[in-house]
């Protein structure tokens, strides 16, 4: 098991830089600056999780298969929109 777990880790830098990771992040990235204007980060990043969770799931019955690069991109695209998102709300005067 602690040999699969290194290689998806070892593995990950070249598979975030195909296009379709990119997109994931990128996606991941504005979908949790949005839902960080409706609710709290916690929620925001579970609401953006659960989303790219479900993408997964319906690739894994109707596409090309469930992916956990692709999570892992989502994770990495939630986790700088959720950074990027609240250190400008702490930074956004408040009126």
């Amino acid at each position: 098991m602690n040999r699969l777990f290194g290689s998806f880790f070892l593995i990950l830098p070249a598979k975030l830089r195909e296009e379709d990771k990119v997109k994931h992040m990128v996606w991941s990235f504005f979908l949790t600056l949005a839902a960080l204007w409706l609710w709290p980060p916690e929620k925001a990043f579970a609401a953006v999780f659960l989303i790219g969770l479900a993408k997964e799931c319906w690739d894994l019955r109707f596409g090309s298969g469930f992916c956990f690069y692709d999570m892992a991109s989502n994770l990495i695209g939630s986790l700088a929109g959720l950074g990027f998102g609240l250190s400008v709300l702490a930074a956004w005067p408040v009126l």
